[in-house]
């Protein structure tokens, strides 16, 4: 297999400011990530266990980060691999890689236009197994992951000035300038996964039965910073374990402030209900719901992509259509059929239809009002009772080309959040 990219964050600030975000952001959240290289884009990947441990089911106590890098943001994209798509997936210690960005950061921030270029280097001495017995076979039966390099290289110009006549008697001595190269290099280490623990990673689909989408006001905008307040308010109670997002259409039946509205207004809120104490915090500017029908189900997949463009597959190549929860399952059930009144259960489903809510975790919410700071399109979307998404997008304009002009893929940010509990 052979990895090699190269970005200038001189030439291109936009794309460089892509890449750095996503890794900053990956780095607050976890240790460690997941990279996962293919011929289209590159995916890095944040779950609360990494490897053999992983899969599509999401528990109710954990939140995924899937973040897509499409290959134009790098100037030079080289990936081969024997495997589909040339896939090259490694667990990398996304904080030593940041500290690296930092350091070229410096470097283009004192007007340097050096490109950094990022290569997959085989490391021998890494991979000595101590645990070997005297005939050389291993103690352990499981074979070990190759650990490899990430070799990051990079250059710095440094002028320096010095007096052309030290030691001259006369006051009008002639400055000189010169300058010189040093090359920086870095070697971050990564595990390479085998084939079967790259395919238990796979990335988790909400469920489109129920499901509210709402595109939250743009961070830059007029408001931007109110509405970045709301999603912080919850961060002065330190003792809050779970929150309800509460998603409505104003102008329901059991609406008595806007009874019968015809505006499409909605109302977004976070509901505290713990020990005794019960609060709303309200979102009062303007919310702009993305209304979807039963049969537009694959546009609304469109509005919220996958890490991977073809979407998630298990290990039989099948596409999952639902976020999974894991719950215990009690099988000594004892149903009791009631009759049941038709008109009671059409206005319980009608209001159903206009109200989307989910229990998560307040520190899963925390972390969406740090995505939120970073990008520019946020997209919130509430599968009743299931689960909720954060999805953020960063424009990157477009480009011209024979067919005319067309917009460039958007880096995305993509934070699933399971249900902690039922509604």
């Amino acid at each position: 297999m052979k990895l090699k990219l190269i970005v200038n964050g001189s030439e291109s600030p936009e794309d460089y400011k892509l890449l750095r975000s996503t890794i900053a952001t990956v780095a607050s959240l976890r240790k460690n990530a997941i990279l996962r290289f293919t011929s289209e884009r590159l995916v890095i990947i944040s779950t609360p266990t990494m490897m053999s441990n992983n899969s599509a089911l999401l528990g109710g106590d954990t939140g995924q980060l899937w973040c897509t890098i499409p290959r134009d943001v790098f100037s030079l994209y080289n990936v081969i691999s024997a495997r589909d798509l040339n896939t090259i997936t490694m667990e990398c210690n996304c904080d030593l890689l940041l500290n690296v960005l930092k350091k070229y950061d410096r470097v283009i921030g004192q007007g340097g236009d050096s490109a950094m270029t990022i290569k997959l280097q085989s490391m021998p001495e890494w991979n000595m197994n101590p645990a070997l017995t005297e005939e050389g076979k291993s103690l352990n039966s499981s074979k070990p992951n190759p650990i490899c390099a990430l070799g990051v290289t990079f250059e710095e110009l440094i002028h320096t000035a010095y007096d052309g006549h030290v030691g001259s008697m006369t006051t009008n001595s002639c400055n000189s300038i010169s300058s010189k190269t040093i090359a920086h290099s870095f070697k971050v280490p990564a595990k390479l996964l085998f084939r079967v623990q790259d395919a238990r990673i796979q990335e988790p689909l909400i469920n489109y039965t129920q499901l509210m989408m709402y595109r939250l006001p743009t961070p830059q905008g007029e408001w931007g910073h109110g509405f970045h307040n709301f999603i912080r308010r919850v961060e002065r109670y330190t003792n809050l374990n779970y929150i309800k997002l509460s998603g409505r259409k104003l102008g329901t039946d059991g609406d008595t402030e806007y009874p019968h509205d015809n505006t499409n207004k909605h109302e977004l809120k976070i509901v505290v209900n713990e020990l005794d104490w019960y609060l709303e915090i309200c979102w009062n500017g303007p919310l702009e719901a993305i209304i979807q029908s039963q049969n537009e189900t694959l546009e609304t997949q469109s509005c919220l992509p996958n890490a991977e463009a073809s979407g998630s597959h298990d290990a039989n190549g099948l596409v999952h259509d639902s976020m999974s929860i894991e719950e215990d399952t009690d099988f000594n059930v004892t149903v009791e059929q009631q009759p049941v009144d038709p008109t009671a259960l059409n206005l319980q489903e009608n209001e159903d239809s206009f109200q989307h809510e989910v229990i998560i975790r307040c520190k899963d919410w925390k972390v969406c009002a740090k995505l939120y700071d970073v990008f520019e399109e946020i997209v919130l979307a509430i599968s009743h009772d299931e689960s909720c998404v954060f999805h953020c997008s960063l424009n990157r304009g477009s480009i011209e080309d024979d067919s005319g002009e067309k917009a460039r893929e958007h880096g995305q940010v993509i934070y699933y959040m399971a249900r902690a509990k039922r509604v």
